[in-house]
């Protein structure tokens, strides 16, 4: 109850703006939304973009949601992943489905207190009605933060090994969703995508 009145109070003094126009009470408006960049990069395989990286509103709000803790902006890029990545991919049966976020670390969950992945996946997973999975798949190792890692070959060697599924019953012969916020070489989807196959599951996107 106190945080909820700290909140009112905080938006009746700062009210939120959208960070593409300005409007006010809302943090990234469907306008905004449908205006941001779609992504420069040709599709690889099996790994999706809703967005360009180097559009100054989609960056801004991954960046919010990623260490400033606006939790809200999660639904909007949601709504964009669904909006423009999963048209394109054929699903029959929404029961063979999951939807699984990158994990963090326990060290790096600790010190942020979410995983924004998990946020968006949460979004995705009900506009859809598909099945969310957070108890398969984990990081094993506190490896340090890809962004921090420049070279590519060096980031796939910085991931080597850092996800495993403890409970490959819950992903074995699924079809699986992966939701990261940020992929730049696609490193850590690879190698997410390679511990859920070895796990059992089907198809990885």
């Amino acid at each position: 109850m106190l945080k909820k009145l700290i909140h009112t109070g905080l938006n009746f003094l700062f009210p939120q703006r959208c960070l593409g126009c300005g409007k006010r009470d809302e943090m990234l408006c469907r306008e905004c939304l449908a205006k941001i960049d779609m992504p420069s990069l040709s599709k690889e395989g099996y790994i999706y973009s809703a967005a360009d990286y180097g559009d100054e509103t989609a960056k801004k709000a991954i960046w919010m949601l990623k260490y400033r803790g606006a939790k809200n902006l999660a639904k909007p890029l949601a709504e964009l992943l669904d909006a423009r990545c999963l048209i394109k991919i054929e699903i029959k049966n929404t029961g063979d489905w999951l939807v699984v976020p990158i994990p963090l670390s326990k060290n790096r969950l600790k010190e942020r207190g979410y995983n924004q992945a998990e946020l968006i996946a949460k979004h995705l997973s009900l506009l859809q009605r598909f099945d969310l999975c957070m108890d398969a798949l984990v990081k094993i190792k506190d490896t340090p933060a890809q962004v921090s890692v420049k070279n590519k070959k060096e980031r796939l060697k910085n991931l080597d090994g850092a996800f495993a599924v403890k409970n490959p019953e819950l992903v074995e012969g699924k079809n699986i969703i992966l939701i990261d916020d940020v992929s730049t070489t696609g490193s850590t989807i690879k190698e997410a995508k390679k511990a859920l196959k070895l796990a059992g599951a089907k198809k990885v996107i």
